[in-house]
């Protein structure tokens, strides 16, 4: 890609909000080598592609020759960022903020040339805080900034606690910025206020302010922005056959969110694309999120797998034909029973008989590749049955 695409990729591919735009594009048409920051709280274990698709623009401004700073919030994990929870997050020990960035650097270069990361823990600085300096920092804040956030002001209606160190973490997340000197702040959508109380901090200072650069969320499995927390995420360290699967499952309504977001596709097949959806049928828009699962699982597995991956979904949920490595092998002591005892109680493949009928009436029952829909069929039970519940699930009698 040329280098001129790479700077107009940067500017706006998925771009939520940029303060400012022109200081941006100075900033890229200088000669002067930028150093992007990019903060990540080390609370989970697992990178999500929601988070990995703001990654892949820092791999943008590798590719122009600038220097990414990775913070690893080692101190502002231990308060947790409030921007998307509806709740106080559970602080997390030293312990458990070092086993979780143990499995990062290996997900990071799935992204990232690693040989030219910066990484610094922001427990370097902070730890050093006396009560003085937030005091001066904290000035600059008014509690009605704060609390206006959109899931503040829920959690104060609905009578959810508000922790005070709450209200630290953007005083805290923005210093980093004063910290490493940062040209440029990365993050979501979700990030804008934290990023830019970096910006406000580094005026304080007499610093030049950093641009904030924030992108658009991915929707999770659920539709919802895509988070850990809730657990509606595509893990970059995901199977192959699991990441092209679960992205075949994702609502059709978000499918060019997800070339838009999650994907290197050029912009121009992407509007041909968008175009081809807008004229499909339904087998016309499952070939359009092949490709769409083609390639993130290319992205972050290899293209040989990415090809045994949409070989593996089409045997598996167009064909309904049975991998030998999905089964999971079950002794049932009883020769007859009930569907809907067979698929709770005795297999433990669903967890309650309100959760099988529905699953029933839905059409997601199979007992050897013949779907079931008596709820009340008695089934006689036979040593090699298969019985299918859903798209994955599978059980073989013993």
């Amino acid at each position: 890609m040329k280098e001129e695409d790479k700077k107009k990729l940067i500017l706006d591919r998925a771009t939520f909000r940029v303060i400012t735009r022109k200081e941006l594009k100075d900033l890229l048409d200088s000669d002067n080598k930028l150093r992007i920051k990019f903060g990540i709280d080390p609370t989970a274990q697992q990178i999500h592609l929601g988070r990995a698709s703001t990654m892949q623009r820092l791999r943008d401004f590798q590719d122009l020759g600038h220097k990414v700073v990775l913070i690893i919030g080692d101190f502002t994990a231990k308060v947790g960022d409030a921007s998307d929870k509806d709740s106080e997050r559970k602080v997390i020990s030293d312990i458990e903020i070092k086993e979780n960035f143990k499995t990062y650097k290996a997900q990071l270069a799935k992204i990232l040339d690693l040989s030219k990361v910066e990484y610094r823990y922001n427990s370097e600085w902070l730890e050093k805080f006396n009560f003085s300096d937030i005091l001066d920092i904290s000035k600059h804040f008014t509690v009605a900034q704060l609390i206006e956030r959109e899931n503040f002001i829920d959690r104060y209606k609905n009578h959810r606690p508000i922790g005070l160190h709450e209200f630290l973490y953007p005083i805290m997340q923005g210093y980093d910025s004063v910290a490493i000197k940062s040209d440029v702040e990365l993050g979501g959508s979700d990030q804008l206020f934290n990023i830019l109380a970096g910006r406000e901090i580094q005026g304080y200072f007499n610093m030049k302010k950093q641009v904030c650069l924030t992108k658009k969320l991915l929707p999770g499995t659920d539709g919802r922005k895509m988070s850990s927390s809730w657990g509606n995420v595509i893990n970059i360290t995901d199977k192959a056959n699991d990441i092209y699967g679960q992205v075949m499952s994702v609502r059709d309504s978000v499918i060019i969110e997800y070339f838009n977001i999650a994907t290197r596709i050029s912009n121009d097949n992407i509007k041909e694309i968008e175009k081809d959806l807008n004229n499909s049928t339904s087998s016309g828009i499952m070939d359009i999120k092949k490709i769409l699962a083609y390639e993130i699982t290319k992205m972050y597995s290899t293209k040989k797998d990415a090809i045994g991956a949409e070989r593996y979904f089409k045997k598996t949920v167009q064909d309904r034909q049975i991998v030998s490595d999905d089964l999971i092998l079950v002794e049932i002591d009883v020769k007859k029973a009930r569907i809907l005892d067979l698929i709770t109680s005795l297999t433990g493949q669903i967890p309650s008989r309100a959760d099988a009928k529905r699953l029933i009436k839905s059409g997601g029952v199979y007992i050897d590749n013949i779907k079931i829909s008596d709820m009340n069929l008695e089934i006689n039970i036979k040593s090699g049955m298969i019985v299918k519940t859903g798209k994955r699930n599978l059980v073989k009698i013993k």
